[in-house]
């Protein structure tokens, strides 16, 4: 399976959703993101969850996977999880960002967790896109420049030993991004995409809306 997309609870700004699920072979929901799915006129392939968010009726024609409130993994890493059931390459997650402030930085996390069992995994909402570059197997990276965009990057490691940072009005050369200092927020677009390439450590790429 090429292209997997889940929709999850929390999508505060609207967006093209259409254009996400070009060329989908599959689409999960996680509980409230059926309502978000359903808002689209989307139809979900699975539903998975505890179901403690949504709040229309739930479909009787599609598969339902049903896990107690009280669980170790999230709704959205349960997704995931079956995401790499089905041997999915590409998974872009919508939803996810705002909302609650905990649920954000879980996702944030699972990213950092799963991001090295796809060829890619997306984070989006309509003015955010998140992703992560791991040094150790995806160190260099070519980001299409977005228009009216801000693109920022962090350390979540200690540290993230990055070689070059180009196309972009701060640009980075053999530099120390560390986990405490954000001095990667809020760059943006010079060229038609930015280059990076970092030596070590794991980095979240996140390009905002101005």
């Amino acid at each position: 399976m090429n292209n997997l997309v889940i929709f999850t609870a929390f999508l505060d700004n609207s967006f093209a959703v259409k254009d996400s699920l070009k060329d989908c072979d599959f689409v999960i929901c996680t509980d409230g993101g059926y309502d978000i799915a359903l808002a689209y006129s989307v139809e979900p392939d699975l539903l998975m969850g505890d179901f403690d968010s949504v709040t229309s009726a739930l479909p009787e024609d599609v598969e339902i996977l049903r896990f107690p409130p009280e669980k170790d993994h999230t709704d959205l890493e349960l997704a995931l999880m079956k995401a790499g059931e089905l041997n999915a390459k590409n998974v872009t997650v919508i939803g996810g960002i705002g909302g609650r402030l905990d649920h954000t930085v879980a996702n944030i996390q699972l990213l950092t967790a799963y991001a090295d069992r796809f060829d890619s995994l997306i984070l989006k909402d309509g003015k955010n896109t998140c992703f992560i570059i791991d040094g150790n197997n995806n160190s260099n990276m070519h980001i299409p420049a977005s228009d009216n965009c801000y693109i920022s990057i962090f350390s979540l490691s200690e540290q993230c030993d990055i070689l070059s940072f180009s196309g972009v009005k701060y640009p980075l050369e053999n530099y120390v991004l560390t986990r405490d200092f954000p001095i990667g927020v809020s760059n943006e677009f010079k060229e038609k995409e930015a280059a990076l390439c970092i030596k070590s450590g794991t980095l979240l790429v996140v390009i905002s809306e101005k």
